[in-house]
C-alpha cells in the first residue's frame, strides 16, 4: 500500500512539474517571435536619398526598400561613428531597425560598408 501511495505522490509531482515547463515554454514563444518579427536588417545600394521625407531608398538585386531615418539614427563606418553626409547615392549600406505595417524600414543604424571589389 505504501509503495502504491508513492508512486501515485511521484506522478502527481512530475505531472506538475511537466505542465509547468509546457506554460512557461508557451509564454516565451509568442514574445521571441514578435520581438524578431519587428527586426529589420537590409543591406544594399543606396538608390536615392531624400532629405524632405528623411529617407533612402535602397535596392538590393530587384527590391527596393524605403529605410527612413530620424535625429537618434546612428550613422557608422564599421566601428566608427560618422556623418549622414558620407552617405551618397551608389553607397554600399546596412540598414538594422524596425519593420512598419507597409514593409518600409525605421532605422535605428545605418553602416556604410566598403565598396565591393576593393
Amino acid at each position: 500500500m505504501r509503495k502504491a501511495m508513492f508512486f501515485i505522490l511521484v506522478a502527481i509531482f512530475a505531472a506538475a512539474g511537466l505542465m509547468t515547463q509546457v506554460a512557461i515554454a508557451q509564454e516565451q514563444e509568442p514574445a521571441k517571435a514578435a520581438a524578431a518579427a519587428k527586426e529589420a536588417r537590409w543591406h544594399g545600394m543606396v538608390v536615392n536619398i531624400n532629405e524632405k521625407t528623411s529617407s533612402l531608398d535602397v535596392r538590393r538585386q530587384k527590391i527596393i526598400k524605403t529605410v527612413y531615418y530620424d535625429s537618434s539614427t546612428k550613422w557608422t563606418q564599421g566601428t566608427k561613428t560618422t556623418e549622414m553626409k558620407e552617405f551618397k547615392i551608389g553607397s554600399d549600406v546596412i540598414c538594422l531597425g524596425t519593420f512598419d505595417e507597409k514593409g518600409n524600414i525605421h532605422a535605428t543604424r545605418i553602416d556604410l560598408r566598403a565598396p565591393r571589389g576593393l
